[in-house]
């Protein structure tokens, strides 16, 4: 029997790899959804796959008032704003206070990221050596870090370099990336105080992809998501950037990195046999 409590630190653009791990794993469990302004896309996907769960106060969470069963099996979902990308300094600054926040308060750390722009780059390292919760995050059979969120899904970095010289100059839009766009522009300071250029998000998004020189959107199908809305928004992108919809073949996606990593997390929880 799995007793203890997994912290899922988890950037919103990967939230569907969450809801696809919760899923498959069988194990009977409380789950726990931090309160805050970065679970707009999450909620109606937790409802449409009917996975229960408690809403705590991040306030609380933070300040350790929240007391888990110790005898039961938790996981903590902590959605973190799309915002931090903007920065990789402020994102490895964040991540690692939410890490040091909880750092002895839960049994297990997943993060649900990548190398985001190198942000993370050595965070294995530094957790064994900083702090006493063990820690994971996306990674290939060989323990390398995967890059970014297209990085997960096609199995980690090698692959995705592979991708990266079959497609080059390509928008990639994952379920998450398609449906999540006027989300991304909203949170990311980098589309924050356009009014000064008389510009709006969406013109500023097709100025930086002419810039560019992206003619193509590839439709990565990775299986998760917002299926019924995913064709459509990956059309709505295309048309509205002046891109062709290209896609990928299914041969490309594995849930090798997510089934593995999920794995590992869940191993450092305590496993009493009955």
């Amino acid at each position: 029997m799995i007793t203890g409590t997994l912290c899922m630190i988890v950037c919103p653009i990967l939230e569907d790899e969450m809801v696809y791990n919760l899923l498959m794993d069988k194990d009977e469990k409380n789950l726990y959804l931090i309160e805050n302004d970065n679970t707009k896309m999450l909620l109606p996907k937790l409802e449409r796959n009917s996975l229960k769960y408690a809403m705590i106060s991040e306030e609380d969470f933070i300040a350790r008032k929240v007391q888990f069963p110790r005898e039961k099996y938790n996981v903590v979902m902590w959605l973190r704003s799309m915002g931090l990308h903007s920065d990789p300094k402020k994102l490895k600054e964040a991540i690692l206070a939410d890490v040091c926040n909880v750092d002895g308060y839960v049994d297990g750390i997943m993060l649900y990221y990548g190398l985001c722009g190198q942000a993370l780059l050595g965070i294995c390292d530094w957790a064994r050596e900083n702090i006493k919760t063990p820690l994971t995050i996306f990674k290939d059979k060989y323990g390398k870090i995967c890059d970014d969120c297209i990085s997960v899904p096609v199995g980690g970095p090698d692959e995705y370099l592979r991708l990266l010289k079959k497609y080059p100059g390509v928008m990639y839009l994952t379920p998450a990336v398609a449906c999540s766009q006027d989300e991304f522009m909203e949170k990311n300071e980098l589309f924050q105080g356009l009014e000064s250029v008389d510009m709006t998000r969406t013109e500023f998004m097709k100025f930086m992809l002419d810039s560019a020189g992206y003619k193509h959107a590839l439709k990565i199908q990775t299986g998760l998501g917002n299926q019924e809305h995913f064709q459509a928004e990956c059309e709505n992108f295309v048309r509205k950037y002046g891109l062709e919809l290209i896609y990928l073949d299914d041969e490309w996606i594995s849930k090798d990195v997510v089934d593995r990593t999920y794995a590992e997390a869940k191993s450092f929880l305590s496993d009493k046999k009955c």
